[in-house]
């Protein structure tokens, strides 16, 4: 009989786990020693594959070449033909106009010449352009017909810190009389950029805590820069070629944003960019055929860039090693620049490289840096030295993917390059983001994303946004009421698949950047072989394309993080780019351990000074408000207020939820900032906030003589002291009346504005444009184009709480009860003024666009329908303006806003009147403890000048990006931000006719029953003035209650 086989389990399990241990120490030891890698590459540069992508510059230039208008498609551009042809004529020098010699237009705004003190001291003259009109140089004599580069010489001039934009017209008579359209010899030449400079105002200063602060950011507006007509976005590599006829020509810059004053433009031949070896030729022509020698390399950290070209570009703690200069485990240090803030193309920055002691000659140049945000691909930087490109290779140096800094010496992926510096001064070297090879991959995918969007909206006007699966709508085929669906969905989904396979291509691996556009051309190829399941995907492939437009937005977003460049002579000079596994493990455990005494209150906390005088200042947060606000405010307060009024600050971030409890308790702030509108008034009736009312200047802040102020003869109540601030340069105070009017409270005000926000109209131009559309001025407007937006399924938008029943009083209603004279109460706010006429009207109005005309109740992202066109036009707060710019680049241009839509007056005129909102800074009462109220007011008024607010808002802009561009309740500090000039002038405008929403005892109540009101109607189809009289008695109630409560009769 044979022998059972037994298995011994001890023996597995020692087994097991011995080959576990095994593999974790193999694990380990692989860690270990992969940790003494040198992490070093070369940047693979490499000549950018297309120079100039489809679009109307290239066929403008394909057009010079003398190629037929109607077949461009069909032939490639060749620079060679160009010049066979004639069209680039080489100038022996440069044509020179003076920027003095500009003739303006009529309807221009402060042009003409100034003297500017330069860097050196020397007084330069030039032409001062401002943000209205147009400036018109005469060239005078082109020796040759053809297509020339220019490029301006011009100051910045301090304005809103925007970066400067302009038109380029050629050989055009500008006529500010008429309202043409002027033609451009290509639309590129319709958005031209100019950038600003910026550079820390002094040293880095610490906090109590010794921790780094973040230095302000200040315009370097004293140097006279160049800068060529060219492609900021990056899309062209190139400067753009402009076209001159022989003899004179006109060259005219129609400002768009911000003010610039031009010393002087210039007319150059085009000439290619040399290749790396043709560069080396020529410095071997100089002698300089071997690499220099240096003892030691020079290291230039990345903190210490001299210039860039945004405020956001600020220097950046890193904390991920011991390798950075400076660091320390748990403090923050300022030993980098760039992260997450340098993404955005064109956007620059400097370091100076001090030659002084050495030699001119060829240096390798490497950047122990970081892209650590977008794994599969690489971030693409353009190099100059000295201010110009060396080589075309040099347009783009590649920064892979990696999770810890590596160093990349600037080369090919075999060999480093050799930059020529010169001795016995200081060169710089600047980087600047740009999309390298994948800009011709996202201009392909925004013109499938235009084809799309433009397909669905004609899809939706047959189908709707919710089709039924079954019906057939006939999108396709012989009867298709969808003109090209298929061929649309086809040609789409070949060009996303190409772009997937050449961003794969381009980056040596595939990228989970890529999935969005595969999902995308998989439905696209669903839908094609399936064309009866269109209706059905419908809403899919809306949210897809909404994914594509964001996928534009995302790869372009092309960060990199710099903590040092070292210039070198040779590879092994340069130190290892990361810590060793055991001095990694030893930082990590100090930072563990130090982490349990770090004090993280005292962060941004600056040094008290010698002063008796100390108030306490919370921040309250909120949605869009948090630490980073806070830390602006710091940086505020160590650079003005404590030293300007001798009093210390300690601000604390702190939730809305603790500052009634604690005030009441006898601890909490003397100050609170970015409280909501309706505490003022709710905190008064308990005696928790302080009447500002009395302070004497109170009138001067507000514009508002006061009772009090009026007793003790300060001011007289029959005079407008807001008259004329608007125009007034040294004006600091300008809040429009509606801003104070939730403040008011029993005769006395609480609170000062923090913020506003008011309603305007968006809608998307290109829409309306290709429809013949025009954007209403009147309700009645809106009501007919209600009707022709339903016949194509598309929608209105007017706001609406996404939460139900609130204390929030729609600000739709609210709009349309103060076009009609109404008011929410009256007889000394006692009692709900809903059931006059006037408000009845209005509340009729808002019912029957919901119940008449298919208005949904359901809409909670009017910013995505926006997008992709389902709701080309809507009613919102200004600061969606914002949130479009930055998240939806899809979209670009071709969306705008408008005034709200209004109702005749018997002169004629219209009333489009609008309701505020906002948040508010108060002085809390706390009668538990001694309070400097005196320091507190002082605190309040500096918070909300316009200088302050102005430096806070463009602070926060540098912190946050453009996204969450400040809405300041100060005018003239809103004037001041980045707002094109018609911009700020329709917001201006809307504002200034806007309506505050008073506060009173009770007053929750009427947000709230107004809504159910409102949805009562809608969703039962009662009779809307009886329900609104029904809700009214509940209004009326709760006030009456109220003001017993609290013995206001």
């Amino acid at each position: 009989m044979k022998g059972k086989f037994k298995i011994d389990i001890k023996m597995i399990k020692r087994g097991v786990g011995l080959f576990l241990l095994v593999a974790l120490l193999t694990v380990f030891a692989v860690v270990i020693i992969q940790s003494f890698n040198p992490n070093h590459a070369y940047s693979q540069s490499i000549a950018p594959n297309v120079l100039i992508p489809d679009g109307s510059y290239k066929d403008f230039l394909k057009l010079r070449q003398g190629l037929p208008a109607d077949a461009l498609d069909d032939y490639e551009l060749s620079f060679d033909e160009l010049s066979n042809r004639g069209m680039l004529p080489q100038l022996e020098n440069d044509i020179i106009i003076s920027g003095t010699s500009a003739v303006a237009s009529d309807n221009s705004d402060g042009f003409g010449v100034v003297t500017i003190k330069d860097n050196a001291g020397q007084e330069v003259d030039a032409y001062l352009t401002t943000e209205r009109g147009f400036a018109t140089w005469t060239i005078p004599n082109i020796p040759e017909e053809g297509l020339y580069r220019v490029y301006v010489d011009y100051f910045p001039y301090k304005q809103g810190g925007s970066t400067i934009e302009r038109k380029i017209i050629v050989n055009e008579n500008i006529d500010t009389n008429t309202s043409l359209e002027y033609p451009l010899q290509y639309e590129d030449l319709i958005n031209i950029k100019f950038p600003r400079y910026w550079k820390d105002e002094g040293e880095i200063i610490q906090d109590i805590g010794g921790n780094d602060m973040k230095p302000r950011q200040v315009e370097v507006d004293n140097i006279s820069r160049r800068e060529y007509i060219r492609d900021h976005a990056g899309y062209v590599v190139e400067p753009y070629l402009l076209y001159f006829k022989q003899g004179e020509n006109t060259i005219t810059f129609e400002s768009i944003r911000e003010s610039m004053a031009i010393v002087s433009i210039g007319i150059t031949s085009y000439k290619p960019l040399q290749t790396y070896q043709e560069y080396r030729d020529h410095y071997a022509l100089l002698g300089y055929n071997d690499i220099a020698s240096l003892e030691e390399p020079i290291r230039i950290e990345g903190e210490d860039a001299t210039e860039r070209t945004a405020p956001t570009l600020y220097a950046i703690s890193d904390r991920t090693g011991p390798k950075n200069v400076p660091v320390h485990p748990v403090k923050m240090k300022l030993n980098a620049i760039g992260g997450s803030k340098w993404s955005t193309p064109g956007d620059a920055i400097a370091w100076e490289i001090d030659m002084t002691d050495y030699e001119s000659g060829l240096y390798y140049i490497t950047f122990r840096s970081r892209q650590d945000t977008s794994r599969g691909l690489f971030s693409t930087r353009r190099v100059y030295i000295n201010g110009e490109i060396p080589f075309i290779e040099a347009n783009s140096a590649r920064f892979a993917y990696s999770s810890d800094f590596r160093n990349v010496t600037l080369g090919t992926s075999d060999e480093p390059f050799a930059f020529y510096l010169e001795g016995g001064k200081v060169n710089t070297i600047t980087l600047e983001a740009t999309l390298g090879d994948y800009s011709e991959q996202i201009d392909k995918v925004q013109r499938v994303v235009d084809r799309l969007n433009n397909l669905y909206i004609r899809i939706i006007a047959i189908t709707t946004v919710n089709p039924d699966p079954y019906q057939e709508y006939y999108l396709y085929g012989e009867n298709a009421r969808v003109e090209g669906t298929l061929e649309t969905i086809k040609e789409s989904a070949e060009a996303l698949e190409e772009v997937s396979r050449r961003i794969t291509e381009i980056s040596g691996e595939k990228s989970d950047k890529v999935a969005v556009i595969d999902k995308m051309a998989i439905q696209l190829r669903k839908m094609q072989k399936k064309p009866r399941t269109i209706q059905q995907r419908l809403n899919d492939f809306a949210k897809n394309l909404s994914a594509l437009g964001t996928w534009i937005s995302d790869i372009k977003e092309q960060s990199l993080t710099v903590e040092c460049l070292w210039i070198h002579t040779s590879m092994q000079q340069l130190p290892k780019a990361r810590s060793n596994f055991f001095a990694k493990t030893w930082f990590d455990i100090r930072a563990f351990f130090l982490s349990f005494s770090f004090d993280y209150e005292l962060v941004g906390k600056l040094p008290s000074i010698d002063s008796d005088k100390s108030i306490e200042v919370w921040f309250l947060t909120s949605a869009v408000a948090g630490r980073e606000q806070a830390n602006a405010i710091n940086t505020l307060l160590a650079n003005t207020f404590t030293e300007q009024y001798g009093v210390n600050v300690d601000l604390k971030v702190v939730a809305p939820s603790v500052l009634l409890s604690a005030t009441l308790a006898g601890i909490g702030p003397d100050v609170a900032i970015n409280v909501d509108n309706g505490l003022p008034v709710n905190y008064a009736m308990r005696k928790a906030v302080k009447d500002i009312s009395g302070f004497p200047e109170f009138y001067e802040v507000t514009g508002i003589c006061s009772a009090k102020n009026a007793a003790d003869g300060l001011c007289d109540p029959n005079v407008d002291y807001n008259e004329g601030r608007m125009d007034d340069p040294d004006a600091q105070y300008l809040f429009f009346e509606s801003a104070m009017v939730p403040y008011e409270y029993d005769g006395g005000y609480y609170a000062l504005p923090n913020t506003q926000s008011f309603l305007v109209t968006f809608y998307r131009k290109d829409i309306f444009e290709d429809r013949g559309w025009l954007v209403p001025e009147t309700w009645d407007d809106v009501t007919a184009l209600v009707t022709e937006l339903s016949i194509s399924n598309l929608r209105f938008y007017l706001p609406i709480s996404p939460v139900g029943a609130s204390s929030y009083v729609n600000p739709g209603f609210a709009t349309m009860l103060y076009q009609r004279g109404g008011s929410f109460y009256r007889n000394g706010n006692r009692e709900s003024n809903f059931d006059t006429e006037e408000a009845m009207q209005a509340f009729e109005l808002w019912c029957r666009y919901y119940t008449d005309y298919g208005f949904s109740l359901l809409v909670t992202n009017f910013e995505n329908r926006f997008r992709t066109g389902e709701m080309p036009i809507g009613i919102a707060g200004y600061e969606l303006f914002n949130r479009l710019t930055v998240f939806a680049p899809e979209i670009a241009g071709k969306w705008s806003f408008a005034p709200l839509p209004g109702i005749y007056q018997d002169d004629g005129k219209i009333n489009n009147r609008g309701a505020t909102s906002g948040s508010a800074v108060v002085m809390l009462q706390q009668d538990e403890r001694e309070q400097d109220y005196e320091a507190a007011w002082d605190f309040m008024r500096w918070w909300v000048s316009k200088d302050i607010q102005t430096s806070y808002a463009r602070e926060l802009e540098s912190i946050l990006g453009a996204a969450a561009r400040h809405n300041t309740a100060n005018v003239l500090a809103f004037q001041n931000l980045a707002w094109t000039r018609d911009e700020r002038e329709v917001l201006i405008e809307q504002w200034s006719k806007s309506v505050g929403v008073p506060e009173v005892p009770g007053g929750y109540y009427t947000g709230r029953n107004l809504e159910n009101a409102f949805r009562e109607v809608v969703n039962t189809d009662s009779n809307p003035r009886e329900t609104l009289q029904d809700y009214i008695t509940l209004i009326n109630n709760e006030i009456t209650k109220k003001r017993k409560e609290f013995r206001l009769d």
